[in-house]
């Protein structure tokens, strides 16, 4: 008889004595000796408990509760006695532990995520059934294991529940989103939509969709908006705690809100071109290829969806981008797309990569060749560029305008 077997065997007979208080400790024993790591094999063991009639189950779980204030009781224990009431007591009466779940529960929204196997749902399920919601960071925890999460379907549809916040907490960028979105029902939908942005590409479905979210907004309300969030990204607004095999979680990309981030890419492609969103397409293209320790390019996906964005939109100013990051994007990956964007744009304008890349330049306000001027006050300022060098004269609206019929004598290059 393996172990398994045997602990089912005893637990059955713990049960025919009517042993409520010896099954307890049984089950906290298996929990140290699998480390609270209950796979397939030791499941058996808890489905034998959850198969029992609630009077039985309520006793258990009660002699657990007795387990978790007992003085030889350490934290190791006390965790698994939670965890093991929330599996037994499920659709039972009464909230045990509440509070010692939620100070569990508060811990574990300072990591980034936890192993599905131990379990750790069952907490979030007892909360809301008992009519609480989750905070903000703990929501967060359960989205990102459930995206990590192998073979099982209790933590995707636990994650599925948690609606809200529509972002994760703990980013700059996602925190000023949701500010920004409070009270406003449209912006949530456009939100929640981007964060359905799983694929490499949008689909048809998608545009659509999104199409009619950005409608009632307006084009430059949604560029001026979510431009400014993209400078937020790669930074975080509290750290979570790392353990010794996980990378440098905090300069890394929370995974729930970088599919957020890829999707409002696709929404600012869907926009009429403008410097700011090729601008802020490109920044973020070259955040999120920023090494981090552990992990490599801090997050490739995001990257990719930003040049698949720029892409798409016309104008010299993403193209200035694109030529631009083709100069200095290294990853292979995204690199390959630089490439290949920069090639069918050269293509469809009948131009060789060179002159594209000449096109490319951009001319930083100058209005003409090498020539600009600014209005700063009383004061026109003007700025020449003359072989390799930049020369600048500023003079009084008055006086310039007396001088208007005069040939222009040149300008002073300012002193360094």
């Amino acid at each position: 008889m393996g172990n398994v077997e045997k602990a089912v065997h005893l637990v059955r007979q713990h049960v025919a004595a009517g042993e409520s208080g010896a099954i307890a400790v049984e089950l906290l024993k298996l929990a140290a000796d699998n480390r609270g790591i209950w796979n397939a094999p030791w499941a058996r063991v808890l489905d034998e408990v959850r198969a029992l009639p609630p009077e039985s189950r309520t006793a258990i779980a009660d002699a657990l509760v007795a387990q978790y204030h007992s003085a030889e009781a350490g934290p190791v224990a006390r965790g698994n006695a939670l965890t093991l009431i929330g599996v037994i007591a499920r659709g039972l009466p009464g909230d045990r532990l509440s509070a010692e779940r939620l100070e569990k529960l508060d811990e574990l929204g300072r990591r980034q995520t936890f192993w599905y196997l131990e379990r750790h749902e069952v907490l979030a399920e007892a909360e809301l059934a008992a009519g609480r919601a989750l905070a903000p960071a703990v929501v967060a925890l359960f989205r990102r294991t459930a995206l990590e999460a192998y073979r099982d379907d209790a933590l995707p549809a636990l994650a599925a529940k948690l609606t809200e916040p529509v972002l994760n907490v703990g980013e700059e960028w996602a925190e000023r989103a949701l500010r920004d979105a409070d009270g406003a029902p449209e912006w949530q939908a456009l939100l929640r939509h981007a964060a359905t942005a799983t694929a490499a590409r949008p689909t048809r479905a998608w545009e659509q969709r999104a199409r009619a979210l950005i409608e009632p907004l307006g084009a430059d309300r949604v560029r001026t908006t979510v431009v400014p969030w993209f400078a937020l990204a790669g930074r975080r607004t509290f750290e979570l705690e790392r353990r010794e095999y996980e990378p440098d979680i905090n300069n890394a990309y929370d995974p729930y809100n970088a599919n957020a981030l890829r999707g409002l890419t696709w929404v600012l492609a869907l926009l009429p071109s403008h410097p700011d969103t090729a601008r802020a397409l490109g920044a973020l293209v070259e955040t999120s290829l920023r090494k981090v320790a552990g992990l490599g390019p801090r997050n490739p996906k995001v990257a990719n969806a930003g040049v698949n964005a720029l892409a798409r939109i016309d104008g010299e100013s993403a193209l200035a981008e694109l030529a631009r990051l083709a100069t200095r994007v290294t990853y292979k990956g995204t690199l390959k797309l630089l490439e290949a964007a920069l090639e069918t744009r050269a293509q469809a304008l009948g131009l060789s990569r060179e002159e594209i890349e000449e096109l490319a330049v951009p001319a930083y306000g100058l209005t003409e060749v090498g020539r600009t001027e600014r209005q700063l006050g009383d004061v026109t300022a003007v700025l020449e560029v003359r072989g390799p060098r930049p020369s600048s004269a500023g003079a009084p609206r008055q006086a310039r305008e007396s001088r208007a019929c005069r040939p222009r004598s040149g300008v002073t290059t300012p002193r360094s």
